[in-house]
This record gives C-alpha cells, sequence and structure tokens, in this order.
C-alpha cells in the first residue's frame, strides 16, 4: 500500500476511546532490518539524456558526420580509453572515474523502444516492456525482503513514481521534511502508543508499531538538508538525500527525478549546464558520502528513460532516441566500463540498437547489492542475467 507524507501520519491510525487500529503501516511479518543497512538511490535524469554527447566515441569518423553542429572538440573530451570520452562539463565524472568509483554501462536499452516519455519511462520503472505494469522493479525488491520498518523508501517527488509500487507499506514521497512534522491532536494516540508497545497481543504489535512509525516522523521532521558543496535544484535534492542517508534511519532506497534533457533545439548549451550540475554534484556528493563512512552502503544509479537519436535535427537539437548509457556510483561497484558501445554504422530507423537490456543491470542491483535470492531477482529482472558490476 502507498504511504504519502500525509497518509503516514493522519491516516495511519484510528484513534477512539481506548482502541487503536493501525492499517499496515509497516508492521509486517519479517526480520527487522539491520542497522547499517544498504540504501539504493536512484536519479531519473528525466526527458532523454543524450548519451551519445556524453559518453563520445570521440575515435569514431561517423562521430562529427552525425554531429555537424553538436559534435565535441576533441581536445575538450574528457579522455576515459583510446576509444571513449566524457563530455567536457563532467569534470565531475572524470574525478569519480579516476578515483574508481564510477561504472559506464554503454548501450543500455530493451527490444522495441518506445519513444513516448511517459511509456519509456512506465517501462525503465516497472522493467515490464510487454505488460501492463501492476508494481515497479523497485517495489517487488521492497515485497521479497519483509521488514517491520515504518519507512523503507522515499521518493523526493511530489507524485509516487510507479518504480516504487509495491503491496509492501513503508513507502512515501517527501518534499519537505517538515511535512512529516506530527500533527496537533494526535498527542492522544501518541500517548496511548507508548503504553501499548510494552503489552502483549494485538494492542502491543500496535502500539510498537505506531511507537515506531511517529519516531520515524518526528525524526524526519528534525532534519535539515546536509551542509555540503552542492549547487542548483540537482544540488538541493541530495543535500535532502544526504540528510536521510547520514540519519539512522536506515532507508532502503531513495529516489530523486533531474529533469530538462529533452533537448530538441539549442542543445549544446543546455545540455553543458545539465551535465555540468550532474557531474559536479554527484562528485562531492559520492565525496560526502564517503568522508561519513557511507560509501560501502550506498550505491546511486543514474538513469534516463531513452537517448537520444544519433543524427542531429535542423534546430540544434535531437531528438527522442533509444539506447543510451547508464551510471553507477559508490565504494563497492566495479569501476571502468561495462557492456559494448552501439555502433553508429549499424542504425535502425536512425536509432542506436541496444547492446545490454537495462534488465541486466537491475538484476545486478537486485542480487549483488541489495543480496536477493535468485528466484527474488527473476520476480525483479526476469531471466536476465545480471552483469558483474559489484566489486
Amino acid at each position: 500500500m502507498w504511504i504519502d507524507r500525509r497518509s503516514f501520519l493522519k491516516h495511519a491510525v484510528v484513534a477512539g476511546g481506548s482502541v487503536l487500529a493501525l492499517p499496515r503501516l509497516g508492521w509486517t511479518q519479517g526480520a527487522a532490518k539491520e542497522p547499517g543497512a544498504r540504501t539504493l538511490v536512484l536519479l531519473h535524469l528525466n526527458g532523454g539524456n543524450d548519451g551519445l554527447n556524453t559518453v563520445v566515441p570521440y575515435k569514431d569518423s561517423l562521430y562529427p558526420v552525425l554531429r555537424q553542429a553538436l559534435a565535441l572538440n576533441t581536445g575538450q573530451i574528457r579522455k576515459i580509453d583510446e576509444n571513449l570520452g566524457l563530455h567536457p562539463a563532467l569534470s565531475g565524472f572524470e574525478d569519480l572515474w579516476k578515483k574508481e568509483r564510477l561504472a559506464i554501462i554503454n548501450g543500455v536499452g530493451y527490444p522495441n523502444p518506445n519513444y513516448s516519455h511517459f511509456r519509456a519511462t512506465e517501462i525503465w520503472f516497472t522493467a515490464q516492456p510487454a505488460n501492463t505494469p501492476v508494481d515497479g522493479w523497485v517495489g517487488r525488491v521492497l515485497d521479497a525482503r519483509p521488514s517491520k520498518a515504518p519507512l523503507r523508501a522515499v521518493s523526493l517527488t511530489k507524485e509516487k513514481p510507479l518504480s516504487l509500487q509495491c503491496s509492501s507499506p513503508g513507502v512515501a514521497t517527501l518534499t519537505d521534511f517538515k511535512q512529516f512534522q506530527v500533527p496537533a491532536g494526535m498527542e492522544r494516540a501518541v500517548e496511548l502508543y507508548g503504553r501499548y508497545r510494552e503489552l502483549d497481543g494485538e494492542r502491543g504489535r500496535v502500539g510498537r508499531a505506531g511507537s515506531d512509525a511517529i519516531r520515524v516522523a518526528k525524526k524526519i521532521a528534525a532534519l535539515q538538508p546536509y551542509q555540503a558543496p552542492l549547487y542548483g535544484r540537482l544540488g538541493q535534492d541530495l543535500r535532502k538525500v544526504l540528510a536521510l542517508l547520514n540519519s539512522d534511519i536506515d532507508l532502503e532506497v531513495i529516489q530523486l527525478s533531474f529533469g530538462g534533457f529533452d533537448t530538441h533545439a539549442n542543445q549544446a548549451g543546455t545540455h553543458n549546464g545539465l551535465l555540468a550540475q550532474v557531474g559536479n554534484n554527484l562528485r562531492n556528493y559520492q565525496n560526502v558520502l564517503d568522508q561519513r563512512g557511507l560509501g560501502d552502503r550506498v550505491t546511486t544509479l543514474v538513469f534516463s528513460e531513452f537517448g537520444r537519436r544519433a543524427a542531429e535535427n535542423l534546430s540544434g537539437g535531437t531528438d527522442h532516441g533509444s539506447a543510451g548509457p547508464v551510471f553507477l556510483l559508490g565504494k563497492g561497484v566495479r569501476p571502468g566500463l561495462h557492456g559494448s558501445y552501439p555502433a553508429l554504422d549499424d542504425l535502425e530507423r536512425g536509432n542506436f540498437k541496444y547492446t545490454t537490456d537495462f534488465r541486466s543491470v537491475y538484476a545486478a542491483v537486485a542480487r549483488d547489492f541489495l543480496n536477493l535470492d535468485p528466484d527474488a531477482v527473476k520476480k525483479v529482472a526476469g531471466d536476465h542475467e545480471p552483469l558483474e558490476l559489484f566489486a
């Protein structure tokens, strides 16, 4: 059941006389999560990031032919091997690459790609390209890991992302920490929770669940964005992410979105600014995680719902495409390049042919970072073989 930030507090309980009911607030059967558990952070580059000008095949003679106006200056490209380099604005990613905190997965997509923002995002969020989705891929992870924690996953968005949709409780949206303040008028309920939590039976179970939920809500309401050298809208959200990670709430998943990547026209300047925010902010964010001793237990997955077409258009931009790069950040990732770069001389109706199915990335995250057993991994990502993305 989805719990938004308001119902987490206001609709979690029904208080009347001496009877309290707590409908599925997070008190599910199963083992409690260990302190310091791992957290997956998902960053969606909303709009369709141009992969060709993000990870650049600067040695390929077809690159300047396809991108006559948008081709990047070879001397400014941040070379990571003899064939590929990063956009000049991605100095932050270059630093992460040198520190072995960055894995780049090339050519990520799926068969028969969809070019609608809505449907492509739905596919990436659910890992179900051929089905009508009913839950998200991360939601299936949560369902496979029963937990008593009152709050397990947070999305820093106004609306719930389909990726976190699941049958398990403990998922919330969050745009402002203060939205988790316990509403006036709940003092009696809080008192009863505290009194009941030491009892046996149903009242004790409800009391413990209610007390735990209120405790977590108060902790979130008291948080302040982490003070770190982060800037722009993405930086503001990452400061919230760091505050959550630095608390002892032990969230399993945090999701956020950074938009503006639908660059149909005048792409050069816009893309430069967007990638600078991504690279610089994620470098500084990862540095904080390492400094705070959190680098081992946090992995950040950066993806977009699709890439852009290989050739530029007549408006100085690029149109909706197919496969593109995915990035994994963290101390535990297997750094370097993974997967094959799509061939520029073997396009399909002007679009790249994918070389890595995105569900193989999800399978790797589920198996090797979130520690799901093989049967649970299949429920998350189907029969796709996990990539070796973690050390």
